[in-house]
């Protein structure tokens, strides 16, 4: 079996892939290997399958295994894969964690349970379960706006990194440039702390994240790698310009209906990833002008990794 990763494997650009689905919603492995190499070849550290950008609500165990053991042959050992766990409860979450183990994921990207709110203990003993369970080290995906991984709990599974597995966090929507900053200070010597608010993307990175799961490096691959590398060097003056444009893809895309957006985002770019599982599979004409007048933008750009 492929290796567990540790905070150090989690830096810089890590695309959270869509996943493709055929036109009977059936998983397209051969779709998502072209994907995965595609990524790869632009220089990514890694790819995540299964978190929010990748439908992770509507895939079950089954599916989560197929997508990892896909990823895992188109990777071919050239860079780390990650699963993600989107689910309600512990007793679903260890499904797809064995499942995604078995499968040859090297971490977990774990969102806490949806949809209702759990008390603190109930999210460390969440992800205390899962790793037991599975063996496999995690990333907390910080993304609930109304039940987010608070600073004290993160620091309280970053103490005891034996129980929870915590190697790394995924600052999302559920964080802010905040408790990043509270995290990078606090215990950025014991996990990797991520940043992956789409539309505000520079300011993480230029705080001093440690790498990005963004959704806005499933869209733009070459952009965010580049934003990266301009955060790397100090090129203020071009980390803006890849900002700005960056911003301008994601906010058509919009926070609601993310994942048809983003399937029509990557379709337009000539990548077939094929519909979503439905309802999340309706994009408003209005909006998809809007997408492709992004895209255009974006492809005007010139990059310097394409130079």
């Amino acid at each position: 079996m492929p290796r567990h990763l540790t905070k150090e494997d989690v830096v810089g650009i890590f695309p959270p892939v869509c996943s493709p689905f055929t036109k009977d919603e059936e998983v397209d492995t051969a779709a998502l290997k072209r994907e995965i190499d595609f990524n790869i070849s632009l220089g990514v550290t890694g790819v995540c399958v299964g978190g929010s950008t990748g439908e992770g609500h509507a895939l079950d165990a089954q599916d989560l295994g197929t997508l990892v053991k896909a990823a895992q042959e188109a990777a071919n050992g050239r860079v780390p894969v990650m699963a993600g766990i989107i689910t309600t409860s512990t007793r679903e979450a260890v499904k797809k964690a064995k499942a995604a183990r078995d499968a040859g994921a090297q971490c977990l990207m774990v969102t806490p349970p949806i949809y209702q709110i759990c008390s603190d203990d109930g999210v460390y003993d969440f992800y205390s379960t899962i790793h037991k369970e599975s063996g496999l080290p995690t990333m907390v995906y910080n993304v609930l706006t109304n039940a987010p991984v608070t600073v004290p709990l993160m620091q309280r599974m970053a103490a005891n990194q034996h129980e929870t597995g915590l190697i790394a966090t995924k600052e999302s929507i559920g964080g802010s440039l905040e408790t990043l900053t509270a995290l990078l200070d606090t215990i950025g010597d014991k996990i990797s702390v991520t940043w992956a608010h789409d539309w505000l993307l520079y300011p993480g990175l230029a705080i001093g994240a440690t790498g990005s799961v963004s959704g806005a490096a499933a869209l733009l691959p070459r952009h965010c790698l580049e934003l990266w590398d301009a955060v790397q060097s100090g090129d203020v003056a071009y980390a803006q310009e890849l900002h700005f444009v960056i911003t301008d893809v994601c906010s058509q895309i919009s926070r609601f209906n993310w994942p048809a957006g983003v399937k029509a985002c990557i379709n337009m770019q000539g990548r077939d990833v094929g519909p979503c599982r439905a309802p999340f599979n309706r994009v408003p004409e209005e909006q998809l002008e809007r997408i492709s007048n992004a895209l255009k933008r974006a492809d005007a750009m010139k990059l310097k990794r394409a130079a």
